[in-house]
């Protein structure tokens, strides 16, 4: 009896999936990195003085960020890692700015780029889970 032999290439679904899955973890990459390096920059310019609140939501990003495999994320726990990161810095920066404009502190367009960077990780988080997902929506 002959064996059927398994496809040399993986289906067109797992293919548009995986790829789907990377593009998802890079975007998720560069919203940490540029959130962290808009809260470095804030912190190195006393941006956090009388935002005790946002300090600390700053400070869980910085936990969450050591959690990351030399900072990449490359599989889907890095990519929950990242969400993680991403609630944190949104509430931040709403613990910042409660309309996210920022008029006034030290590196504001810094800041904008990096909160909007972090709502598209939340964005791609809650679209994963199809129309019946449990998982939260973006704020």
């Amino acid at each position: 009896m002959a064996r059927k032999q398994k496809p040399a290439s993986p289906q067109n679904g797992e293919a548009a999936a995986r790829a789907a899955a990377q593009q998802r973890h890079a975007r998720a990459q560069a919203a940490c990195q540029a959130v962290l390096a808009a809260f470095d920059a804030l912190e190195a310019a006393d941006g956090f003085t009388g935002h005790d609140t946002a300090r600390q939501y700053a400070q869980m990003c910085r936990v969450y960020a050591a959690k990351l495999r030399n900072g990449n994320v490359l599989s889907s726990a890095d990519f929950d890692v990242a969400v993680k990161l991403c609630t944190a810095a949104r509430r931040a920066l709403l613990q910042l700015d409660p309309a996210l404009a920022f008029a006034g502190q030290p590196g504001a367009d810094a800041l904008i780029a990096a909160g909007a960077a972090a709502y598209t990780v939340l964005e791609d988080n809650h679209k994963l889970g199809g129309p019946a997902s449990k998982r939260p929506l973006p704020f």
